[in-house]
């Protein structure tokens, strides 16, 4: 019997990197499918690529016909200074895409998002993300899982010189966070427990403390 078939976005990023590692590296993973702007260099006998631009050229509609859909992609000011290709970025793909899965019978999505996330939000990166987070759950997946997280701390390709000086004084703010919401998260912390956070039917919200609490439980 094969085992799930599952689709990533976003696969070259800090999150995304991990976690498609993790996904080739589970024996229930039958195949792992991800779209890339670039070819990628990396080989192995369940990744299957699809080079596009996220322009509307994307492949046949049975490359979309997954069991679970993991989404981490998104950009940055620095990198996407203009807001409207910023918003294509970090909502119009993910919504996209989600759209093609769930027309294809996916019941599952993973869509990773922030800390403070809100529609409403002044803060163009927290509404976005907001935004994108109403609108993955406006599709009526059985399963809806987003996470979260405040600070990621792990090593990123490119530098982030705000981030970096974060992750430096992160152990201060974990303190007054008092293990919360609020706590910093490592990106090992985070893909972990999209591995393995299951397939209850509902809409999910994780935070930091959900994250740690359900691998600490698969740890026992």
């Amino acid at each position: 019997m094969k085992g799930k078939v599952v689709m990533l976005v976003g696969s070259s990023g800090l999150v995304g990197s991990h976690l498609l590692a993790g996904l080739l590296a589970k024996e229930h993973i039958h195949e792992v499918r991800i779209l890339v702007r670039r070819p990628t260099s990396l080989v192995h006998d369940k990744l299957k690529s699809f080079v596009t631009q996220f322009d509307g050229d994307y492949p046949e509609d049975d490359f979309f016909n997954v069991d679970a859909l993991y989404c981490c992609i998104g950009t940055t000011r620095k990198k996407t200074p203009d807001l409207n290709q910023y918003r294509a970025i970090d909502f119009g793909i993910p919504m996209e895409v989600a759209k093609r899965v769930k027309s294809q019978g996916c019941p599952e999505i993973h869509l990773v998002s922030s800390l403070g996330a809100k529609a409403s939000s002044k803060n163009f990166y927290l509404k976005i993300k907001g935004e994108t987070e109403e609108g993955i759950e406006s599709l009526g997946f059985e399963s809806t899982f987003i996470y979260r997280p405040a600070l990621l701390i792990g090593k990123r390709k490119e530098a982030r010189i705000l981030e970096n000086i974060g992750q430096k004084l992160s152990f201060v703010f974990d303190i007054l966070s008092f293990g919360g919401k609020y706590h910093s998260m490592k990106v090992s912390l985070l893909a972990q427990t999209m591995l393995i956070v299951g397939s209850k039917k509902g809409i999910f919200h994780l935070y930091y403390p959900d994250c740690k609490a359900h691998v600490n439980t698969q740890n026992l």
